[in-house]
């Protein structure tokens, strides 16, 4: 007997990065599942910030008589599968042996490692994967790459010519979303539907590593409107917050190697040298100047905390999977630069 499919599965989990993957899952599985009638009666959706003992006795609550089988769902699970040891010996016997008439629907916004003593790497939840519960929507394998671009062009009618199919994979690497994103961008652009290599250039250019300039260079120039903005974008089309970050730490280093610089009395070149800036790029010094002198050393420590805070978050070390992270230390930001 074939195993049922995923959004069958009456205890479930679906993992990865791919937003639109992910939230179309969720509907799946919630029309599987939820009797919108019973709803408000049979159905919890937990906090983000549930702890596992919170999940037990949402399973464990009854539902009203004729509501059918109660239905829970925790919307951002990431932080309940940090390691493998710390899951409690009951949660470990409700994972192991499901009971009867109750649904549960784990989501976790990143894709969760399933190397040895690793929350997948371990049972109950090797024995999840084998019985097809784990949906995985995070970036495609190497391999699973050209045939999603190729299906994505055929759903679009495109005709991608030459080697095009192989840069927009170098490009774009394997998000789904960015590759839609772009192919979405091509279909309006290929008239005759035929996309060249030259387009998909164009293309990829603008959708990725732009927008991470547009949003720190809208910072740099205190303009919080234009970098909320240009994140919102960039978020909306997929891009990976973690290389937005990494465009911020490099200018807090900057300012960190600037005071640094000051302090040991160098000039001229040598400071440029010091922040690994060219003799061209010495009009951004003023940039730098400007926000060391408003921060102070009290101030950039507390910017820089600020910026690893981001980071813990945006890599799942925090509870909360909202986006208010990288909007606090974009506002922070602004408010560093600005003149």
């Amino acid at each position: 007997m074939a195993a049922p499919a995923w959004a069958d599965q009456a205890f479930a989990l679906v993992h990865g990065e791919d937003g639109d993957a992910r939230r179309q899952a969720v509907e799946d599985w919630k029309r599987r599942h939820v009797d919108p009638e019973w709803a408000d009666f049979a159905l919890t959706v937990c906090s983000e910030t549930c702890s596992w003992p919170e999940v037990v006795a949402a399973i464990q609550e009854s539902a009203p008589f004729g509501a059918g089988a109660r239905t829970v769902i925790i919307p951002a699970a990431d932080h309940l599968f940090t390691r493998a040891k710390d899951l409690p010996p009951a949660v470990k016997g409700l994972m192991e042996k499901p009971p009867a008439g109750v649904n549960l629907l784990l989501v976790a916004w990143t894709t969760l490692p399933a190397a040895p003593g690793k929350a997948l790497g371990a049972k109950p939840w090797t024995d999840w994967t084998k019985a097809g519960r784990i949906l995985k929507v995070g970036v495609l394998d190497p391999a699973d790459i050209p045939p999603f671009i190729e299906a994505e062009a055929r759903r679009l009618g495109l005709a991608l010519q030459g080697a095009a199919a192989t840069l927009l994979a170098q490009r774009q690497g394997g998000h789904p979303g960015l590759l839609k994103r772009a192919l979405e961008v091509l279909d309006l652009l290929a008239e005759d539907r035929r996309v060249t290599e030259a387009m998909v250039d164009q293309v990829t250019f603008r959708l990725a590593e732009q927008k991470a300039f547009a949003w720190s260079g809208a910072w740099q120039k205190g303009d919080s409107a234009g970098a909320l903005r240009a994140l919102r974008s960039a978020l909306e089309d997929g891009d990976e917050p973690l290389m937005l970050l990494g465009q911020a730490r490099r200018e807090v280093d900057r300012l960190l190697k600037l005071a640094e610089a000051e302090a040991a009395g160098l000039k001229g070149n040598d400071v440029l040298g010091a922040l690994g800036l060219s003799p061209r790029q010495a009009f951004l010094l003023d940039g730098y100047r400007n926000a060391l002198g408003k921060l102070k050393l009290s101030g950039l420590k507390a910017l820089l905390g600020r910026l690893n805070q981001c980071e813990r978050d945006l890599k799942g070390m925090a509870l909360s999977r909202s986006e208010a992270p990288l909007l606090n230390l974009t506002l922070a930001l602004c408010r560093a630069w600005a003149r």
